[in-house]
């Protein structure tokens, strides 16, 4: 006698078969992540975009966008007023030797530091270095005052803001404003990932302002947060003040070193180039280098000498050679191939050496 088959079981069992194919939450998201990594990999026909420079320095590009770059230098080294001559550059097409490479670029300029009537003279120098008219400067310059936002709101706002303005290129002075301390790693790591992100997601380039640690020979970034963006960063300019003249250079590049420039200000407050000053003054240090070796060398030499007549005078007017130059070694503290060179030059000149014996030349000799 047949069994007869029970729809509704053979029905369950399908089901139940069909989900056991299925994949569990773990393994979907296992290979969602998967996706995710495969989209990162690059193999030898991946085609990758070159670098597009917001800025050139003499042909060098600067600033990629898509990328995070940092600006550092000692306190009031003069890094706000070298953010307004790149903010003008890219507003004019050209500032000095720095050169926009973008076609009408918008700036976004987050300022955390000062109050608002010493950032509303960024725009004056700006319009003043520029000689755009308000309306130019307002319709591509977006700066704002964050001096009173916190830490915590920042890097939100900040992405809010990019993708309200769209510009090409954002600064940001005082990136240490948006993290509790520049000391703590993990806010450290998480903001720098965070402005990256913005960086790729809205192809802008983020200009990220620090300042050097407090030694005057410690050059780096402060903190972990200073360590992080040095590492990721894509340029690093670093401002550098010598009396009233401000240095630009790049001591970190992936690609290119930036050619150095500088900038001062007039005698109305306003920027100005200042390469030939710099050149001149570096001339007149080099040559004020030079007279102080030479009186250096002279002021040596003298003194040497009048060692030479002293131990001549004090060895009764006559020694040997050999002890001469010993005893020169002693008082000068000098090696023997350089006590034996000033003996040397000195015979014939200060001294003479009569039946192996040193001694002075008349009206050379030390008064007793």
């Amino acid at each position: 006698m047949e069994k007869s088959i029970n729809p509704k079981k053979v029905l369950g069992d399908d089901i139940v078969e069909q989900a056991l194919l299925q994949p569990t939450d773990v393994e979907r998201q296992r290979e969602e992540r998967l996706a995710e990594l495969r989209s990162l990999r690059i193999m030898t026909g991946t085609e990758v975009a070159p670098a597009q420079y917001a800025l050139s320095v003499d042909g060098t590009g600067i600033l990629a966008l898509s990328d995070i770059h940092g600006l550092k230098g000692k306190q009031k080294s003069g890094k706000s007023a070298v953010l307004k001559v790149l903010t003008a550059a890219l507003l004019s097409g050209e500032t000095f030797r720095v050169k926009s490479e973008l076609e009408a670029p918008v700036v976004l300029f987050i300022d955390t530091e000062q109050q608002a009537a010493d950032v509303k003279l960024i725009i004056d120098e700006v319009r003043q270095m520029t000689g755009l008219s308000a309306d130019d400067i307002d319709r591509r310059l977006w700066l704002f005052t964050a001096r009173r936002l916190s830490y915590d709101t920042l890097i939100g706002d900040t992405r809010l803001l990019v993708e309200a303005v769209r510009p090409h290129v954002v600064f940001i002075d005082g990136v240490v404003d948006y993290v509790s301390s520049f000391n703590d790693e993990v806010m450290s790591r998480q903001l720098i990932h965070d402005l990256l992100l913005i960086a790729e997601e809205h192809r802008c380039a983020i200009v990220n302002v620090l300042h050097e640690n407090k030694a005057l020979d410690d050059l780096n970034m402060r903190g972990h947060l200073g360590t992080v963006l040095a590492q990721k960063a894509g340029n690093v300019l670093q401002c550098r003040k010598q009396g009233d003249i401000i240095s630009v250079s790049c001591p970190d590049a992936r690609h290119g070193t930036m050619p150095q420039w500088s900038i001062a200000f007039d005698a109305d407050g306003h920027l100005q180039t200042a390469d030939e000053q710099l050149a001149l003054r570096q001339q007149q240090l080099q040559t004020t280098a030079r007279e102080r070796q030479r009186e250096a060398f002279v002021r040596r030499t003298q003194e040497r000498e009048v060692a030479v007549l002293t131990i001549v005078r004090d060895y009764g007017g006559r020694i040997s050679r050999k002890e001469l130059t010993e005893e020169l070694m002693k008082r000068a503290a000098i090696g023997h191939s350089t006590a034996s060179g000033v003996v040397k030059s000195l015979c014939g000149k200060k001294l003479n050496e009569v039946n192996g014996l040193i001694q002075a030349v008349p009206g050379e000799e030390m008064a007793f």
